[in-house]
């Protein structure tokens, strides 16, 4: 069977529950896995708040009677508490209680994007933990693109994006400093033992990337553009604003600007990459020249491809 993410798995879970009544070895069809990986997963939703109930058939599905109480939290009251929760320490002795009794009395069941959300807030806890005690981890079923593995990776932490959404960490095996997504890792298991490499922790930008002087970069963005900058990287947020009317058309093409300092081209030039006709780089020139060289370098490697078929 394809082996799917935790996460993504159970966000599936979540969907196929509150539409239909599954037994457990349909779930195990649907989502590729075994029965006791569903099992499992059903444990830790009903962790974090969610009613699961089961009928005669020993078919499973999200309980509706928690929306049908009356005086419960509305969504935008439930937010509004869970931002001001963010900012309690993990250590506070009364933050676990709180967040319990707010999914347990919110106007709807926690849907996919709360269990994401709580899912990586306890991800980040843990490796905030062990940068601040100098301690290697253990990220425990590391999902990677670039080699297409699942494996566990001993690192020694070092720093976290402004927004949490990338680790800078030594990996031990390689001797290598890389980049680590939050969101590939299933989960995460500090280490008693300290890190050897005691340099002070690199300053990442926002895309991951670290380096010696930050660059001024100005660009446009379209309305998707925009959308999925922000979906993507939500640090980004603070530095995007309106853009500044040059013309009659580019308001209705680029109607946002994005002004940030990045460490390395190769971040933000991933994401630009994807978005033809969707951004407009306006300075440095360097960055243009970058994108310029990489275009054109994928373009020969596709004509080689085609002409290798």
């Amino acid at each position: 069977m394809s082996e799917i993410p935790k996460t993504e798995r159970i966000l599936r879970l979540i969907r196929i529950l509150h539409q239909n009544k599954r037994t457990i070895e349909h779930l195990a069809l649907l989502l590729s896995t075994t029965p006791r990986t569903i099992y499992r997963d059903i444990l830790v939703l009903q962790n974090v708040g969610y009613v699961l109930e089961k009928d005669d058939q020993n078919r499973y599905y999200l309980g509706e009677q928690l929306q049908q109480k009356s005086g419960l939290f509305t969504l935008e009251e439930t937010r509004l508490v869970r931002m001001h929760l963010s900012g309690l320490p993990t250590s506070h002795p009364l933050k676990g209680s709180i967040e319990r009794k707010l999914y347990l009395s919110s106007e709807l069941i926690p849907l996919a994007d709360d269990l994401a959300d709580k899912q990586r807030g306890g991800l980040i806890s843990k490796l905030q933990e062990a940068i601040q005690a100098h301690k290697r981890v253990t990220l425990l079923r590391y999902h990677s693109n670039h080699s297409a593995t699942v494996t566990d990776r001993l690192v020694e932490p070092l720093a976290l994006t402004d927004d949490f959404s990338t680790l800078k960490a030594y990996e031990v095996s390689s001797g290598i400093q890389k980049t680590f997504k939050v969101h590939r890792m299933e989960d995460v298991e500090i280490s008693t033992i300290p890190i050897a490499n005691q340099e002070e922790p690199p300053e990442l930008d926002l895309f991951g990337f670290t380096g010696p002087e930050p660059i001024l970069v100005q660009i446009r963005l379209s309305f998707l553009a925009h959308n999925l900058l922000y979906e993507e990287f939500p640090g980004a947020r603070g530095f995007i604003s309106k853009s500044v009317v040059d013309d009659q058309d580019t308001p209705l093409r680029f109607p946002y600007t994005f002004r940030y300092e990045v460490r390395d081209f190769r971040g933000i030039g991933r994401f630009l990459l994807g978005l033809p006709g969707e951004v407009q780089v306006l300075q440095p020139e360097e960055l243009k020249q970058f994108l310029k060289e990489k275009t054109e370098l994928t373009k020969t490697t596709i004509k080689h491809l085609l002409s290798n078929s």
